[in-house]
C-alpha cells in the first residue's frame, strides 16, 4: 500500500505519494520524512496537519535556504505551544551579506548549514547622527580611541579588499592625514563611545530587535581621496538558547537571538559627522 501526503488548497487537492517524493529525493530522505512525520504528527492539531506535512516536505527536499527557513517558520507557528521550544536554530557564521544557520527540531532533525541573506530593516529615517551629548568627548589626540584599540577590532582599509588591524603605533600615521576637526569627530566615531550610542539608539527604535549584553564589534576606517573619512561599525549579537531565554524573561519584547547591525559614519573635511546608512538584520527565523 502506497503512503501519501495530501496537500489541499482553495482550488485544488493534490496527493504526493512517497514514490513521487522518491523521484525528487533519494530513498533515504523519503524514509526520513515518513519517520519524522510519525514522531511529530501529534504535535499538530486538526487542519494544521495537512499544512504541516507540506511544510515538512519543503524543509527536507528544497535546496533553497530561504524556502527551508520559511517552512521551518510555518511548522513552528502551527505546532502546539508545548512543542514550540523544540524548534531552535544556531547561527554559525555572520557576515555583512548573509547568515549561516542550522535549523533543528529537538534531537529529531537538523538541516546542517544553510546560507540566507536574512531579513533587513533600514533605520536611516530614525538614526542620522550621534546623540549630541556624546560629542563632549571630542579630542584631537584621540585619547578614547587609543584606550580602545587594545580591546577592540579596528581595521584600516587600504583598499576595499585589503584591511590591516590598527595598532596604537599605527594610529599617528593614519591621523596625520586628516584635519583637527575630523580628529575630534573620529574620537567618537571610532571608539566605544560611538558604538554605545548607536547601540542605544537602535534599542530605542526597535525593542524586539535590541542589541543586548556585550555584542561583538568590528570597526573599519577609510580615508577617501577627497579628504573625507568613513567609519563602518559592525555590531553582532549571537546568543545561545539559554542566554536568549534569560534575556527574554527580562525583556519580553525581545524577539531575535541573532542580530547584525551595520552603520556607516561619514566625516567631511570640516569635521561634520553624519550617519549616512544604518541597517539591522536577522536570519529571518521566527
Amino acid at each position: 500500500m502506497t503512503t501519501a501526503f495530501n496537500i489541499s488548497g482553495g482550488l485544488f487537492t493534490r496527493t504526493i505519494t512517497l514514490d513521487e517524493i522518491e523521484s525528487i529525493k533519494n530513498s533515504k530522505n523519503q524514509s526520513e520524512i515518513k519517520s519524522l512525520w510519525g514522531k511529530i504528527a501529534d504535535w499538530f492539531c486538526g487542519t494544521n496537519k495537512e499544512k504541516a506535512k507540506k511544510a515538512l516536505f519543503e524543509l527536507f527536499k528544497n535546496d533553497d535556504g530561504d524556502i527551508k527557513i520559511d517552512a521551518f517558520n510555518q511548522l513552528k507557528a502551527m505546532v502546539s505551544p508545548a512543542f514550540k521550544d523544540t524548534f531552535t536554530y544556531k547561527t554559525t557564521i555572520i557576515s555583512d551579506t548573509s547568515f549561516t544557520v542550522n535549523l533543528s527540531i529537538g534531537a529529531l532533525f537538523s538541516t546542517g548549514d544553510i546560507s540566507t541573506a536574512g531579513k533587513c530593516i533600514s533605520l536611516n529615517e530614525h538614526i542620522k547622527s550621534f546623540t549630541p551629548e556624546y560629542f563632549i568627548a571630542r579630542d584631537i589626540h584621540l585619547e578614547q580611541v587609543i584606550k580602545d584599540i587594545p580591546r577592540s577590532e579596528m581595521y584600516f582599509c587600504h583598499t576595499t579588499t585589503h584591511h590591516e588591524r590598527i595598532t596604537v603605533d599605527m594610529l599617528p600615521q593614519i591621523i596625520n592625514k586628516i584635519s583637527e576637526k575630523q580628529k575630534e569627530s573620529l574620537n567618537v566615531a571610532l571608539s566605544q563611545i560611538g558604538i554605545i550610542d548607536i547601540k542605544n539608539q537602535i534599542n530605542q527604535h526597535t525593542k524586539e530587535m535590541s542589541l543586548l549584553g556585550d555584542p561583538s564589534k568590528k570597526l573599519f576606517l577609510s580615508l577617501e581621496s577627497k579628504g573625507n573619512v568613513t567609519v563602518e561599525i559592525h555590531i553582532m549579537n549571537n546568543f545561545d538558547v539559554e542566554k536568549y531565554r534569560v534575556y527574554q524573561e527580562i525583556y519580553p519584547e525581545y524577539k531575535y537571538p541573532c542580530l547584525y547591525a551595520k552603520a556607516q559614519i561619514d566625516i567631511d573635511t570640516s569635521g561634520n559627522c553624519n550617519i549616512s546608512d544604518i541597517t539591522l538584520s536577522h536570519p529571518g527565523i521566527e
